[in-house]
């Protein structure tokens, strides 16, 4: 079972190196029992209001229970934002660790580069028999630099090889471009093998070589340092060092366990030779194997980037207008993260705050997990509990945590689990994803308080100003017992005709027969009229504004007429689905995407007042038809269904939470707490309160 937590803040984790760090360290974290926690973001340098919001990822480590904490600075390249964690870090009085450096007052866990180096020009020796060794390394003052360096002067002494030649370059493309120049055009003699440093000094220098007409490893052989995917992509392949960044992890947790209060005594080190021709060896089988490993991870990347390309998934987000919704099309794109174990999203309690108090930094105290494949329901939690499933009973897990914002506005942040270290990568897609996320809960902030700020006018305002027609409010008002009220809609292809709307407008305020008239939206109207006042209206209707330029027949406006006899906003509203419907209407199969939406979102929401009268008004049916479809679709009855899902959150809240039973009733919906208790036992065969005890016992 875990018993803690590590926190390893790290951006722009991508590459295969990347990957292998974050292994070493989640595969020897396990060992002693704690959860690995990556803190992640890839800064956009170019938005300094993006940055700023992805970066607040690292504040999260420090208002949570975390452990302690591994440091990797090298990866930081803006210098202010990595002295402030190292303060934050100091301040803080964690045990933490530093990957590769020592950083103020947090110490340095380092690889033992020298024998990498001194092994590979080993093997250039003994089994190739090469006298005529260079090294090629970083700059002189780099400490890497110089300790890659010394292996290799080690094995030229221990063989007693004089020819001894250390060139001091930058660890990147230009040393070895230089390099390839000078042996090719005869200002340096022409050795017969090169130990490189780093990988991408190999590989240009193979690339640099070839141009010139040399032949790796015919004329000259060459090695590299770091196993960096890239030298077997390279003609011929790179022999190289591998392990090195598994290694350092692993070393990282081994050097945190102690001032964890705990004894790590595990084996480290895990570098290798990668053999490849470029030494001069020829395993064909082995470059095969490994390009086949690569290809696979490459083929899968490919089918991935075509499953994003169309799945329409930013729409789909930016298409909600509420959090339960929200959280139903998040499950309906779940398969977009295939390799992720779990996703939870969690949102700061103030997040619907709007511009310009909404939140720019840090977290609220309290949040919100509004989606979970495993918890139906939004559910409350303190910050510093991070999340809720981390504070059940489990074996040590693997999470990675990422800020959710808009520009610089902070919503919260999202939380995804892997099996493996080796399948997360802060890629083009994972980054995406978390961008559409904070782009779609931004859209429903705007939304609600949109919705909320037109209910407030309509609420004061009895007439709408764009149409000089009356506001639904006013409309309703017009209306008496006995009264005849009329919907009608104009084909859609009015939508995109300009003044259309002040048109038909203008028409009905000039009609003496209309008592009354609103813009419904969709190209529909509605209007009031005494007992038999409908008679002919369409007809003149369409000869009114075809006058001003809106051609359409009769036949084309589709209408709806009742007379009223009580609650008329109700009624106004089952009219209006009613005409949506006869005007498009759908086959039984045509309505599995609003029913399965709608279902989800019931699934995701089951504390809401949901009934068969409005959730049928959604889909523009009857009571009656809604429940036959309903169970056509999912084989089971809408209420039947609706206990269902607020069972299932009754059971989570039970199992996870030390909420009341009372409360927990009222979280799942119900207004009677005797009736929630004979329901759960009815459905589960045990009261609340056995079923919580049974499954704290587990």
């Amino acid at each position: 079972m875990a018993r803690g937590r590590i926190a390893v803040l790290m951006p722009a984790v991508y590459d295969e190196l990347d990957k292998e760090l974050l292994s070493g360290i989640y595969t020897s974290a396990a060992v002693i029992g704690f959860d690995t926690l990556v803190f992640t973001a890839v800064s956009a340098e170019n938005d300094a209001d993006y940055t700023r919001g992805e970066n607040n990822i690292y504040d999260l480590p420090f208002l949570t229970d975390i452990d302690g904490i591994i440091l990797v600075p090298d990866r930081f390249k803006d210098k202010a934002l990595k002295n402030d964690i190292v303060k934050r870090i100091e301040k803080s009085r964690l045990p933490c660790v530093a990957i590769k450096e020592n950083i103020g007052k947090i110490q340095g866990v380092f690889l033992d580069q020298s024998k990498s180096i001194y092994d590979i020009t080993e093997h250039l020796i003994t089994v190739h028999g090469y006298r005529d060794i260079l090294c090629l390394t970083g700059p002189h003052s780099n400490s890497e630099a110089e300790e890659r360096a010394a292996g290799y002067i080690r094995a030229m002494k221990r063989h007693c090889l004089n020819s001894i030649d250390v060139i001091y370059g930058d660890f990147w493309r230009n040393s070895a471009s230089e390099l390839a120049k000078e042996i090719a055009e005869g200002k340096r003699q022409c050795p017969e093998a090169v130990v490189c440093t780093s990988d991408i000094m190999a590989v240009v220098l193979c690339e640099k070589l070839s141009e010139y007409g040399l032949n790796v490893p015919e004329d000259i052989a060459v090695t590299g340092y770091d196993g960096s995917v890239y030298t077997l992509l390279t003609r011929p392949p790179i022999t190289t060092v591998c392990g090195g960044e598994k290694t350092i992890g692993m070393l990282a947790v081994k050097a945190l366990a102690p001032k964890l209060g705990i004894t790590l005594d595990i084996e480290c080190n895990k570098q290798y030779m990668r053999i490849c021709s470029s030494c001069g060896c020829h395993d064909i089988e082995k470059e095969k194997e490994h390009l086949l490993q690569y290809t696979e991870n490459i083929v899968r990347k490919q089918l991935d980037r075509k499953t994003f390309m169309y799945s329409n998934y930013i729409a789909k987000m930016s298409d909600c207008e509420s959090i339960p919704k929200f959280a139903a099309v998040l499950d309906s794109l779940r398969y977009l993260l295939p390799e992720c174990k779990a996703i939870n999203v969690c949102v700061c309690e103030d997040w619907q705050v709007e511009h310009p108090e909404y939140r720019k930094s840090g977290f609220s105290e309290n949040m919100q997990l509004i989606y979970s494949e495993e918890q139906p329901g939004q559910l409350d939690f303190p910050l510093y509990k991070l999340l809720p499933c981390l504070n059940l009973p489990h074996e040590p897990q693997f999470w990675v945590i990422s800020s959710i914002h808009y520009s610089d506005r902070i919503i919260g942040y999202i939380a995804t689990s892997y099996d493996k270290a080796e399948q997360f990568a802060a890629d083009e897609h994972y980054i995406g994803w978390c961008d559409a996320v904070g782009n779609g809960l931004d859209i429903v902030i705007k939304k609600s308080n949109t919705e909320y700020i037109w209910q407030k006018l309509e609420e004061k305002n009895m007439s709408d100003i764009y149409t000089g027609l009356h506001s639904r409010r006013g409309f309703v008002s017009k209306i008496n017992a006995g009264d005849t009220i009329m919907l009608f809609s104009f084909p859609k292809r009015y939508t995109n005709t300009p003044y259309f709307v002040p048109i038909v407008s203008a028409v009905l305020r000039s009609d003496e027969a209309v008592r009354a008239a609103v813009y419904l939206g969709e190209t529909v109207f509605a209007v009031t009229f005494e007992k038999h006042g409908t008679t002919d209206f369409t007809r003149k209707l369409c000869q009114a504004v075809s006058e001003l330029g809106i051609y359409t027949s009769e036949d084309e406006i589709y209408n709806i007429s009742d007379e009223i006899s009580a609650d008329t906003d109700m009624r106004l509203t089952e009219l209006y689905y009613q005409l949506i419907e006869r005007g498009t209407p759908r086959s039984s199969e045509a309505y599995s995407e609003i029913f399965s939406s709608l279902r989800k979102e019931m699934k995701y929401s089951p504390q809401n007042e949901w009934n068969i009268t409005d959730a049928a008004l959604r889909t523009g049916l009857s009571g009656s038809h809604f429940q036959r479809l309903y169970k056509k679709h999912f084989g089971v009855s809408f209420n039947e269904e609706l206990i269902t899902f607020r069972m299932d959150r009754a059971k989570y809240l039970l199992k996870n939470t030390s909420i009341s039973v009372q409360r927990i009733a009222e979280e799942c919906g119900y207004t009677n707490a005797a009736h929630f208790m004979r329901q759960f036992k009815d459905r589960e065969k045990m009261s609340a309160g056995q079923y919580r005890k049974a499954a704290n016992n587990e």
